[in-house]
This record gives C-alpha cells, structure tokens and sequence, in this order.
C-alpha cells in the first residue's frame, strides 16, 4: 500500500483515498461502490455486445446453459461412475468455453468487417450468415448434451425431448454422429 501511495503521491495525490474521492466526489457516501458495479457491468455490456455479438442477457443465458451442462455432466460422472470431482473437468469446461466464444467473436468480427450488399432486406454477408449458423450449433449440442445428463439423472422427459431434437435437426446437423441423409 505504501509503494501505490507513493506512486499517486506523484501525480499529486496524498494517499489512494485521495485518489479515490477524486475518481468519485462522493466517495465518503458509500454510493461509489454501486457507480463501480453499475460502471462494470456497462464495460461488461459493451465488451460483448461489440466483441461477442450477443446481447446480455443472451450472454447470461449462454453462460447459464454452460454451466448447467457442466454441473449435470459432474452429477452423471459421481452418480453413474461413481467417479470423485477432479480439476481436469474444470479445465476442460473452461477451455470449451474459452474456444467457444473465441469462435464467435471471430465470426462477428469478420461479420462487422465484410461490407456486402443487402437485397431486399436479406444480407449478402456470408460471416453474418456463418456467425448464426455456428452460435445455434453451439447453444443446439450444449442443449442437447444438458437433456442428455439429465436423462441420465433420471428425468425421463428430457431424453424424449432430447430425442425430438436430434431426430429433427440431424437432417441439416450432426448432433449425435448419425446424419440422416433422408431427402
């Protein structure tokens, strides 16, 4: 604390209370620390909308169909395997999560990028295209694979659900590995 309050000491200021009254004139109020949550939140927003492309709420949807995939799939391996928790799992979830949104904010970028004509009202952008196509595959097998643990968990529902899906979608994608090439 001394060496940060010897730093702003250079630039005027007498200590990192200083400094702080400075940043937020009613530091004393007990008011700045919703300023900073709400500020933090807007950078959040800002950050993946422009980056991501996707809305908040949509981002919370997403983190929250993630982390519900990972904790069922944590519940089938104790429950059915009788295997003990492990950091590996985490990783792997992170990693996932990591590629995931790598992925789409490649594909937004180059969406945002690429100016291509529009005719009559329908993009002729083929990032704009391949962003939707990859972000609903991505949200499709995190659901599917969510039913899927659930099922195994015991909820009969979610299998049937889950099987309605697959049986629909896999004329156009390859959820489970078997394409049907029905036409």
């Amino acid at each position: 604390m001394k060496q940060l309050n010897y730093m702003l000491n250079g630039f005027g200021y007498e200590s990192s209370n200083d400094f702080q009254r400075a940043l937020c004139g009613y530091y004393n109020s007990g008011v700045d620390i919703k300023f900073l949550a709400m500020a933090a939140l807007g950078a959040l927003r800002m950050v993946i909308t422009n980056y991501v492309g996707i809305d908040l709420p949509v981002f919370w949807a997403f983190t929250f169909l993630v982390a519900a995939e990972f904790w069922t799939g944590v519940k089938v391996a104790r429950k059915i395997r009788n295997d003990k928790f492990r950091s590996r799992p985490m990783g792997r979830m992170l990693l996932k999560i990591g590629t995931y949104i790598v992925i789409i904010s490649v594909l937004n970028t180059f969406a945002k990028s690429i100016d291509a004509p529009d005719i009559m009202g329908l993009s002729l952008n083929p990032f704009v295209w391949l962003y939707y196509t990859v972000f609903i595959a991505i949200v499709f097998q995190l659901l599917i694979s969510w039913l899927e643990n659930l099922g195994s968990l015991g909820y009969k529902e979610t299998k049937t659900i889950a099987g309605f899906i697959l049986r629909r979608f896999n004329k156009w994608f390859e959820f489970d590995g078997s394409k049907d090439n029905e036409e």
